[in-house]
Parts: structure tokens; sequence; C-alpha cells
């Protein structure tokens, strides 16, 4: 073991027995950033597993490929499907709509398997088969996610699990979701064919009442949800803020009651280089211990809430959201970073103030308090800042995006400013008192001399 490794390794020993010392303390760093990974991942994890059912959601029945025609009041006529048929269109019907089965309300979608174009057969692997014959007759086969089959009760059609189909959805023949839905004679949409013939009749001159909807233009449930996942990441934000500042408390406490273990190791020849580093190291392990559990719990919290939260985005939007939740490298990548930047803003001002002081200055209490008093004049400039910022987000600022800004601008500013603030109630209050006299505070006059 060379010289510089050996120095390190005592440094690191000699820091670490505070925390022997001090347990209570280093439970309250560890589930400071525990917790606070553990919100913000969490909430990451839901806002994954939703965007990833959009997008499988987007590519059913090819809805982000193909381009389709609709009607501006909402149903088209089969009987426009049928003359666009005979003009040589290449169309392929699609109804879809919201129907109870077995007591439980799903989103029910007829196609019709002979015509639909190529992207809408691989969306359904089970239609590419050699008999059809199922799927036609009575009463109907019907495919579903494996998550939907085991929980839905259909005694009108013959459910089959396929996990291509999206949660919460049911594909039937065109004709079995007309009946179900009621909606004989009407569709919701027609499939247009990639490669249509040259030649055919204008769409103006077979089917005017009807509009054509290029790719991607009808895909927009994940815009449509875009609010709903702002709110649930400014609250993981708002979580993993609050719990930084517990972390930063007893990060600057630990240095407080460190400063003679500074002294000392500096009078004995550790280089400040040395010393700093150790500290960022012992923050980054402590920071990787508290980002793992924080891991870990938030993958607990957000499998625990998903069923609440897919339900709450079938209600409102009839997303497709499963109500088992995956893992996903990138949420937990994102989390663990997260923990470790914030361990470093948490305890960086403390070692920047270390870094920046004579070798026997940590445990001179005047020079730990003028570099403090730096540190605290900083803090100060940047809660103006921000507090500058927050109103000028008030006055100009626009959308729900200035607004959580505003908001998160106030909230830090006012954090920031506290410390500064209190420095100054307690400077005002260590003045000398007046003197004697109530309101003169000068000196009081000689006693008379004696008389001879």
């Amino acid at each position: 073991m060379s010289p510089a490794t050996s120095m390190a390794a005592v440094t690191l020993g000699a820091l670490l027995s505070h925390w022997r010392r001090n347990l209570l303390q280093l439970a309250m760093l560890l589930m400071g950033l525990a917790l606070a990974t553990a919100l913000w991942s969490g909430v990451q994890a839901l806002n994954a597993e939703a965007r990833s059912a959009y997008a499988r959601a987007a590519g059913f029945l090819g809805a982000a490929e193909l381009s389709r025609l609709e009607h501006p009041q909402g149903w088209v006529a089969q009987a426009d499907y049928v003359a666009l048929r005979r003009a040589g269109w290449l169309v392929s019907p699609v109804l879809e709509g919201r129907a109870d089965l077995g007591g439980r309300r799903v989103t029910l979608t007829g196609i019709e398997p002979l015509t639909a174009p190529p992207a809408s057969v691989a969306a359904a692997p089970a239609l590419d088969g050699p008999d059809l014959a199922g799927f036609f007759g009575p009463p109907g086969q019907g495919f579903a996610h494996p998550e939907t089959a085991r929980t839905l009760e259909a005694p009108q059609i013959t459910l089959t699990a396929d996990e291509a189909v999206p949660v919460g959805t049911v594909l039937v023949d065109i004709g079995v979701a007309q009946r179900l839905l009621g909606a004989e004679g009407r569709l919701s949409h027609l499939l247009l064919h990639p490669d249509q013939p040259r030649g055919v009749p204008p769409l103006e001159t077979v089917a005017p009442g009807l509009r054509l909807i290029p790719p991607d233009a009808s895909a927009d449930l994940a815009a449509l949800t875009d609010s709903f996942h702002l709110n649930l990441t400014a609250f993981g934000l708002l979580a993993f803020a609050v719990g930084l500042f517990i972390v930063h408390a007893a990060i600057g406490l630990a240095f407080e009651q460190r400063r003679a273990v500074f002294r000392t190791l500096r009078a004995l020849g550790v280089p400040l280089r040395t010393l700093t580093g150790v500290l960022a190291a012992e923050l980054m392990v402590l920071a990787l211990v508290a980002g793992a559990a924080g891991l870990v719990l938030g993958y607990g919290v957000a499998a625990l809430l998903l069923p609440d939260v897919a339900a709450s985005l079938r209600g409102l939007y009839g997303a497709p959201v499963p109500g088992e939740l995956g893992f996903d490298p990138v949420w937990a990548g994102a989390g663990l970073a997260m923990a470790l930047g914030g361990a470093l803003v948490a305890g960086g001002r403390s070692l920047w103030a270390l870094w920046h002081l004579p070798p026997l200055a940590p445990a001179q209490p005047r020079a730990w308090a003028v570099a403090s008093a730096r540190s605290l004049r900083r803090q100060a400039v940047a809660a103006g800042g921000l507090g500058v910022t927050a109103g000028a987000l008030a006055l100009w600022g626009q959308g729900l995006l200035a607004g959580f800004a505003l908001l998160a601008a106030l909230l830090l500013a006012a954090a920031l400013a506290v410390p500064p603030v209190l420095a100054g109630v307690l400077a005002l209050g260590a003045r000398p008192p007046p003197g004697p006299r109530g309101g003169g505070g000068g000196a009081a006059p000689p006693p008379p001399p004696p008389r001879r």
C-alpha cells in the first residue's frame, strides 16, 4: 500500500469514527436521502410505465403509421365504407367504444381482419392465422392482454390472452363490436392501406363527409396526459428538495462537530486535497447506500400506487395503463444519479468552506465563523435572486410550467433565506446593552471629587 493510500485510509477511519459515535445523526442523513430518492424514483417509475403503455397503445392497429378517414361529427356510416371499397379505395373499418363485459368497463375495438392493413394485423399476431372461423362465428372470439383476461368474465364472447393487445382493451370482429356496443351500421373510422391504387375517384366524390387524418395526428394520448405526469413530477421534485434540506442539516452538523478532527489531521500532515477528497468519497458512499435503499423503497411505493394511478388514467383519459409495474434501468439509474447529485449539493457548502481555510483554522471558531458568514452572504444573495425570479414569473409567466417554476423559486428562496435571517437576528441580540441611563448609551459621569 502506497503512503498516499495509507494516509487516505487512516483519514477515512478517523472521519468514520464520528458516525460510530453518532448513530442517530447517521440514521437521519441516510433516511432523509433514502426517502427523497424513494419518492423521486417512485414517481419516475409510474411515469415511465404509463408512457410505455401509451407508446404500445399508439402502435396498436398501426395507429401511429396509417392514415385514417373520420367524420367530423364522430361516426362513419357503414354505407360510406361500402362505397369506398366499391370505388377501389383500400380501407378497413374500425369501431371503438366503451362497453361493460362481465361487470367491468373495457375498451372494445372491432376490426375486419380480411381488409386490415399489414400493420394492423401485426398488432394482433393471433389474427394472422389460417383459421379465422372462431373470430367471425358466434359467439365471437375476443383477444385481450393477459392482465385483462385474468380479471374479465365475458360470457358474450370467447376470450383469448394476447400480449400485443393493450391493457383494458378487448379486440373483436367488427360485427361483434357493433352488436355489443349497439352501433349497427356505424363505424369509428376507416384505416387506409399504405399502398392505395392509382386512378380511384377522389374522396370528395365518393364520401364527401369524411376527412383525411394523417398518421400520428390521432396518437395524442401522451400529450393529453402531460399535465397529469407533470403534476406527479413536480410532487417528486418537491419531496426530493425537502429530503435534501434534511440531508443538508445533518451534513452541516457533522462538519461542525468534526472541526477539531480536521485541525488534528491537518496538523499531522494530511494534505487538504486528501482530506477534502476523503470527505467527498465518504459522502458518495453514504449517498450510494441511501440511494440504493431509496430505489428499493421507490419501487415498492410505485408498485403499491400503480393500480390506483392506472385506474385514474383509465377513468379520466381512457389510457390503457397496466396495473403491474416493470423494472426499467433508465429510471433506476436516474434515481441513483439524483441521490449522488443531491448529496453533493447538500454537502458542497461545507466542502467549499473547508477547502478555503488555512491548515489550522478549522478548529478556530472565529475563522470558521468568518467562512460561514461569507457562505451565508452568498446564500442570502441566492435567496434574493430566487425571490426576484419568482416576482418576474408572477408578473410575466404564462402556463403550468411557469406556475411550477414560481412555486419552486418561492420555496427555495424561503428555505435559503432562513439561515441568513436567523444569523442576523442573533447578531442583533448579541449587541452590548446600553449604559445605565435608559436611552443615553454613553458612559456614566465620573464621581465628584471628595471634599477636603
